[in-house]
């Protein structure tokens, strides 16, 4: 088992996945710029891609700079989750991540997701499903024979990052919360108990529990008694924290204070491609990566709308006199050649 976790220095510092933003365009811009130590894709629907939803599998685009590079899944048919893994092994994946913290409704309601959280024996049906796909892929197993959709197949067997060579099993890991209930802390440890069972190579941690969502301040003293824990059981097994970090220097700190291996960085990323590197970029830098992002997402998404990349670009346009305005201008546009005449007549002016 090649298990690169432990293998990455530390304190390891990476990119957290985040739905609708941290696509193949984004993680192109990031590698070029600042690359973290590690990377997630975007989650994508292990249900999904066992139905033959060949539209899914733009989320598990990426490029050889990315590496390592983790594909992060959700859902919760144990089934399935044995039939994707050879899937994403033939696609060459680092790593596999279970997304067992996302508090979104439709993903909730499925059983996938923070809801794992409170079916723990569910949450290690999926994760034994998932390591034995892969075990039985490196053994020699054929794609085409665990069950998947021919059109899912054929797109693995053609893909140009296919892995070569011998089989190999590739780690397993899981981002999660510190629970369910609000201030639960004898909560989170017995969840952090559940995990420590599952044979994980990482647990990723986000501070806050299910009924915050996103809001309120992340725990990170919970995230600590769920690593003291784990770490009691498992000493292999690494543990990042995530939650509130606004620059490289906090996740370093935070990863030290706290007892960790390290942090995730989320929401500081949008619009600074830098931040892995800790560089301050003036307004014209940020202005001109924002015209590179825009054609790389059309280069890479030649069917997906571009009005999924006005977010983006929104992002971007911070910090400077007018900004407000140049981000109601590019809110407006259709593709990459609009964005640029946009942003070339702010930049002159700068």
């Amino acid at each position: 088992m090649d298990n690169f976790w432990q293998k990455l220095k530390k304190p390891i510092i990476g990119m957290a996945p985040m739905d609708g933003v941290t696509d193949a365009a984004f993680r192109r811009i990031i590698c070029e710029y600042a690359k973290p130590d590690v990377i997630f894709t975007e989650f994508v629907p292990v249900d999904g891609i066992c139905a033959g939803a060949r539209v899914l599998t733009e989320g598990l685009i990426y490029g050889a700079n990315e590496r390592p590079i983790v594909a992060q899944i959700f859902g919760a048919n144990p089934k399935n989750f044995y039939k994707i893994a050879p899937f994403l092994c033939e696609l060459g994946f680092d790593g596999i991540d279970i997304n067992m913290g996302c508090p979104d409704k439709a993903i909730m309601k499925q059983g996938g997701g923070a809801s794992l959280i409170a079916n723990p024996k569910l949450a290690k049906e999926v994760v034994i499903n998932l390591k034995q796909g892969i075990s039985d892929w490196a053994k020699g197993k054929k794609i085409e024979d665990f069950g998947l959709p021919q059109n899912i197949v054929e797109y693995a067997m053609d893909s140009m990052l296919r892995l070569g060579g011998e089989r190999e099993t590739i780690p397993v890991s899981v981002k999660t919360r510190i629970g369910v209930d609000n201030n639960s802390l004898q909560q989170a440890k017995d969840w952090a108990k559940h995990l420590t069972e599952m044979g994980l190579a990482n647990i990723s941690i986000h501070g806050r529990t299910l009924k915050q969502m996103y809001f309120g301040v992340a725990n990170w003293e919970t995230i600590a008694e769920m690593a003291k824990i784990i770490r009691y059981t498992d000493a292999k097994i690494t543990i990042l924290g995530n939650g509130d970090i606004k620059n490289i220097t906090e996740a370093k700190e935070k990863a030290l204070k706290y007892g960790l291996d390290g942090a995730l960085v989320g929401r500081a990323v949008m619009g600074n491609p830098w931040i892995f590197s800790g560089k301050e970029t003036s307004a014209k830098e940020k202005l001109t990566v924002a015209i590179e992002h825009a054609k790389y997402y059309e280069m890479i998404f030649t069917e997906r709308p571009f009005i999924n990349m006005r977010k983006h670009l929104a992002w971007y346009c911070r910090g400077f006199e007018g900004a407000s305005e140049v981000r109601a201008q590019l809110m407006k546009i259709n593709n990459a050649r609009e964005c640029e005449e946009v942003i070339m007549e702010v930049i002159v002016k700068l």
